[in-house]
């Protein structure tokens, strides 16, 4: 049995951290040049999925891939957030239309299943899923109070997340005043609804 390339091992750990998900620039960072991504392509070992997207085929499908595929697109600085990040905590019916993504990047985009929202997040405001990232429950809500839902809509998520107890009210009020105003005021009026 032939010793495995170091890169192989690599990519597929890198792989596994993105649903099976990475990047052009990912696999240059391995060491693949141009032809060895074609060969990988033509054996059928990888899926191009998008432009500068790639997957390892024989990765098993999940229902939430989408989320792991936006975030790995980003070459894996992407955190799912807004309104994405309220239907994967269980908080609200807001049904998206689009992945909500929140990124740091000069990166434009004109994909229309995505909404991209430029911020720069700190360790503090996400949580790992294992294969994408997200953001916190705190996050996700002070991030819609800032953003145009509805106040009776943000009232459903916050009860939500106060109901499920995934947020506790002292220390979502705690964050909130220490923002914006506005958001402030949203997210008090949404916490005494709930109580």
């Amino acid at each position: 049995m032939s010793p495995t390339h170091p890169s192989i091992v690599d990519l597929r750990r890198l792989a596994a951290s993105q649903d099976g998900y990475f990047t052009t620039e990912q696999a240059e960072a391995l060491g693949f040049e141009a032809p060895a991504m074609v060969a990988n392509i033509a054996v059928g070992d990888w899926t191009k999925v998008e432009r500068n997207l790639f997957r390892l085929t024989d990765w098993p499908h999940s229902d939430l891939e989408q989320f792991a595929m936006w975030c790995a697109w980003f070459g894996g600085d992407a955190v799912i957030s807004h309104q994405s990040a309220a239907e994967l905590h269980g908080f609200g019916h807001l049904h998206p239309q689009f992945v909500h993504v929140s990124a740091f990047t000069n990166l434009r985009l004109t994909d229309t299943r995505l909404a991209v929202h430029r911020l720069q997040l700190t360790p503090h405001d996400f949580e790992s899923t294992g294969t994408f990232r997200m953001t916190t429950p705190v996050r996700t809500i002070l991030d819609l109070a800032a953003g145009g839902i509805s106040q009776i809509t943000l009232d459903e998520v916050v009860g939500d997340a106060v109901a499920i107890g995934r947020v506790d009210p002292s220390a979502l009020y705690e964050e909130a005043v220490n923002g914006p105003d506005r958001v402030a005021e949203r997210v008090e009026l949404a916490l005494s609804a709930c109580t």
